[in-house]
């Protein structure tokens, strides 16, 4: 076998990053097109230095295997994470089975901790990527509307004033301030917003009401600049779509939207948000904790120890919704053991909000949330 060379992109390298991983999955399944799925890093146009974060590994010169993994800000209220979104990861059909993707994780994972990352993200099969240490996380709820809980439930809203166009370069001041208005959101520049909202081959769609912009839908993603008019939006969305019905998202602090499709869908879901691997412990819970105190519901004061094998131990306190996590040089007796995979369930697990994981229930549940369109 040829020597195997691992580096990371360099400048100019694009090109022959998107054939590589173009062709890949391609094999694989569909025909892909990632300039068209992911034009915030992949198309004709997008920032320069993005092949930065690929990881590559070259035999006689050639592209046999890539990671990436793009770094991204997640602002919870007045905090932020540093994270990073793994994607990317393929090896050519003729060079599985040589230890490429294991190599090329290890040094991204190596990497991400040196450049002091908080959490890692990606979307793929489960057990895969949790031998790296990725397991699922977060919360969102699905509300699946019909044409027939519309016709009942919403018969007295007025839809005739909504009009649903696609979104233009004109739009996208007003769009922009509604996204940064959001107390969850990954960190998107003015310049690249567009771009984030078309990833997935996305065709992002305005919302008006008599005329005037009062919102728009991306995927999944749907903000208003007012609440109360979800339910003739709504209405206006699934009279005129081609399918049955639809799907509405809301994640557990947007207590507005979740009241508002509660009555109205026929039936409600609870969905992962994506994987995470936890990297920095004090950080991570010291956001979503004080997050989830001020917008999902109070968290009481407590205090209990942690001895999370390969990660440390750590002592959360939690006075008046303001949580301290620090990291004594032994763990207490008393502190609940567990296992790095076993921890990020019991903090982000759908299940252990019902299960007894060893840690109070209140910290079970973490409101772990992203936007699909940030996904990479």
């Amino acid at each position: 076998m040829p020597e195997t060379v691992y580096t990371k992109g360099a400048a100019g390298e694009m090109p022959a990053i998107v054939d590589f991983i173009n062709y890949v999955f391609s094999q694989a399944h569909v025909p892909h097109d990632f300039k068209a799925l992911l034009p915030k890093v992949y198309a004709d146009g997008a920032p320069a230095g993005q092949e930065e974060f690929h990881y590559l590994a070259r035999q006689d010169g050639k592209i046999v295997s890539c990671v990436a993994c793009r770094p991204t800000e997640l602002i919870f209220g007045e905090d932020r994470l540093k994270c990073g979104y793994v994607g990317s990861v393929s090896v050519h059909p003729y060079h599985r089975g040589e230890g490429h993707m294991k190599k090329l994780m290890g040094n991204m994972l190596a990497d991400a901790r040196e450049n002091g990352l908080d959490m890692l993200i990606l979307g793929g099969q489960r057990q895969r990527y949790g031998y790296f240490g990725f397991e699922n996380a977060g919360f969102k709820l699905c509300f699946r509307v019909n044409k027939s809980n519309v016709r009942h439930a919403l018969s007295g809203a007025d839809a005739s004033d909504v009009g649903i166009r696609p979104l233009t370069e004109s739009d996208l001041p007003e769009a922009y301030a509604l996204w940064e208005k959001q107390p969850m959101r990954a960190q998107r520049s003015r310049g690249g917003f567009f771009a984030e909202l078309k990833s997935w081959k996305t065709a992002p769609e305005a919302i008006l009401l008599s005329g005037a912009f009062v919102g728009y839908r991306a995927g999944s993603e749907l903000l208003l600049t007012d609440e109360k008019y979800l339910p003739k939006v709504v209405k206006a969305l699934v009279s005129t779509a081609s399918d049955y019905s639809l799907n509405f998202f809301a994640f557990l602090h947007e207590k507005q939207r979740i009241a508002g499709l509660k009555d109205i869908c026929e039936n409600l879901s609870t969905e992962d948000v994506s994987m995470v691997n936890v990297l920095n412990w004090p950080k991570v819970l010291k956001t979503l904790i004080g997050f989830k105190h001020a917008f999902v519901r109070p968290v009481p004061d407590a205090s209990f120890a942690l001895d999370i094998e390969g990660d440390g131990a750590f002592i959360v306190t939690v006075k008046d919704g303001i949580a301290e996590v620090k990291t004594p040089e032994k763990a207490p007796d008393d502190a609940v053991k567990l296992t790095h995979m076993e921890a990020q369930r019991a903090f982000f697990g759908i299940a252990e909000t019902y299960l007894d994981c060893g840690i109070p229930g209140d910290f079970t549940g973490l409101p772990f949330c992203m936007s699909a369109q940030d996904a990479f």
